[in-house]
């Protein structure tokens, strides 16, 4: 609906009773807004469909360019610097607490305040669309950048997840480190770093989701006074296909763990998910394998897991995957364990009790997280992205069935198509 003159569609939604304002601006950035007038707090994310996995493109139909690995994270460090000031200290004399993160698929710049918004806000919207690099900032940040990439080869959280990417994806950019390497870093300049900006970096390539105590009519006057217009592009992404299938279906390494790490992964053939599938997908895990499942509590009673004990699904272009994780002194068992269990499930299925359960937890959920100011705008800021309907993911739990995750499941849990990734410590050590 839209109210008179206003320029935004705004959506009031009769589950949550929450209202959210939204509008494509002129200049083709997304917008979507949702005031919180309770809260002290304001969050605001600023975001652009560009991660590490964009490293072979093309413009408006021209040939692909292909740049090295790791560019979409470089360039999200060096825009937090500019000639004068740079962002983190102007944000310092503001109060508000910002920071930035890429992804495979997205790169996102964030802040959050008790006070003074308008100063903050007009910071992000400012360092985000005016980069500056000079051949002596990109040389002084590769160093930074250089210790990062070897921290994350040194953690063992890290290198089990890496490690478990390279046995599921033989082509697809899923299976190389965000940050890159430190080979891949090394050929990237200030040239390069303009050319991936002025590609990506387009208005219409761009969501701003803001919520928490402000006012929808003054946050769309701050983007009409700071949003600078730029030609529209089309940017196409390309990425290697994959054959679906696994590379290896085990791979192990050794590091100075006092337990074994392991994930264990459950490779699909990509699709589009609908709304139903993807609440489902996360019901199936919490009903299945879940601290509400007869197995989580087997699995504890025979000292296979710990508390710690989690899954999380993958979901980019190309590339789609249900991954468990943990501890566990005999990952091999535990994995062992976790496919009986698969094979049990298709034949008997899930519980419709404990299925019923989980659904109520994950409706729960999601209306739960309209109380969180961030969760609110980085939903909103990925749902506008990556087309999903936010209010349908609320309705979709609270009407999916338990015959629709069965039906699910029998589709997404392939044991023939999974690879376990474990880290130990060396039997020398």
């Amino acid at each position: 609906m839209t109210d008179g003159n206003d320029r935004f569609h705004i959506h009031r939604d009769t589950l949550t009773g929450e209202t959210v304002y939204y509008v494509t601006h002129p200049t083709g950035v997304k917008i979507a807004i949702c005031p919180k007038p309770e809260k002290k707090i304001a969050y605001a994310t600023f975001g652009v469909k560009y991660g590490s996995i964009d490293n072979d493109f093309s413009v408006n139909g021209g040939e692909f360019t292909r740049v090295p690995d790791g560019i979409a994270h470089y360039l999200e460090h060096k825009l937090f610097e500019n000639e004068d000031c740079g962002a983190f200290e102007r944000y310092a004399k503001t109060g508000a607490s910002a920071n930035a993160f890429t992804a495979y698929d997205k790169t996102c710049y964030y802040f959050s305040c008790t006070r003074h918004f308008e100063q903050a806000f007009e910071i992000l919207l400012d360092f985000v669309q005016n980069p500056y690099f000079t051949e002596e900032s990109v040389q002084k940040e590769r160093g930074i950048i250089v210790q990062e990439i070897q921290m994350y080869q040194d953690s063992p959280g890290s290198k089990v997840y890496s490690n478990l990417m390279k046995a599921m994806y033989l082509d697809h950019p899923i299976k190389n480190d965000v940050a890159g390497t430190v080979e891949s870093i090394s050929q990237i300049t200030p040239e390069l770093l303009y050319q991936c900006y002025n590609t990506f970096y387009n208005p219409n390539n761009m969501v701003l989701a803001v919520a928490g105590k402000v006012d929808p009519q003054e946050v769309l006057a701050m983007c009409d006074r700071l949003f600078l217009p730029k030609e529209k592009l089309e940017i196409v992404s390309r990425h290697p296909e994959d054959n679906g299938r696994i590379v290896q279906p085990f791979i192990e390494e050794e590091l100075d763990v006092p337990f074994p790490l392991f994930q264990l992964g459950f490779k699909e053939s990509w699709r589009q998910l609908s709304e139903r599938e993807r609440i489902l997908s996360g019901i199936i895990r919490n009903a299945v394998f879940g601290p509400i499942s007869d197995f989580y509590d087997r699995m504890i009673r025979k000292q296979l897991i710990n508390p710690g004990f989690g899954y999380n699904s993958i979901e980019v272009e190309g590339a789609m995957a249900s991954v468990f994780q943990g501890m566990s002194s005999f990952p091999e068992a535990l994995r062992d364990e976790i496919f009986e269990e698969i094979e049990r499930v298709k034949r008997e299925g899930i519980s419709p009790r404990i299925f019923e359960c989980a659904r109520r937890s994950s409706y729960g959920g999601n209306i739960t997280a309209f109380n969180y100011t961030e969760d609110i705008a980085d939903n909103l800021q990925d749902d506008i992205m990556f087309g999903i309907d936010t209010f349908g993911l609320l309705k979709a739990a609270a009407s999916v069935t338990v015959e629709e995750a069965n039906e699910l499941f029998r589709r997404q849990y392939d044991i023939s198509n999974s690879s376990l990734s474990v880290v130990r410590r060396s039997k020398e050590a």
